[in-house]
């Protein structure tokens, strides 16, 4: 049963986090094509939307983590106490597949780290293409 409801709030993270990313990259797309600045400000512009879109989806996912946490689900461990700072800190590490972190989950929070990974993976190259779209055009 646990396995099931960790699986669910995975479920309900990857949604918010996709949806959030989708709703940022339209509007940077929309904005893209009605801008008057020049190809590199908006290049810059789309890097630093792109940055804020994956911040907010390692957002819910670290959200997710604290309430897998609250109801005994695992545990993150680590060598430094685990605030909310560390839970999103190790969400961004883990949304950008990078698994440098100093916190490890434990306990049923695996599926949902695995998950987050996974998500991650696909926000980051849709991020790149449309990036790669933009430099094309200029």
């Amino acid at each position: 049963m646990e396995v099931t409801i960790q699986l669910l709030i995975a479920l309900i993270a990857i949604g918010l986090a996709t949806s959030s990313h989708y709703f940022c990259l339209h509007r940077l797309k929309t904005w893209m094509n009605n801008t008057r600045l020049s190809p590199f400000l908006t290049l810059l512009g789309l890097v630093y939307g792109i940055t804020l879109s994956q911040l907010i989806a390692a957002m819910w996912f670290a959200i997710s983590f604290k309430v897998s946490i609250s109801i005994g689900l695992g545990a993150l461990g680590g060598e430094v106490p685990i605030t909310f700072i560390e839970t999103f800190y190790f969400s961004i590490i883990n949304l950008t597949t990078l698994g440098m972190s100093p916190v490890e989950p434990l306990g049923h929070l695996y599926l949902l780290a695995g998950l987050e990974a996974m998500t991650g993976f696909l926000l980051v190259s849709c991020s790149a293409s449309l990036i790669f779209k933009t430099m094309n055009k200029q």
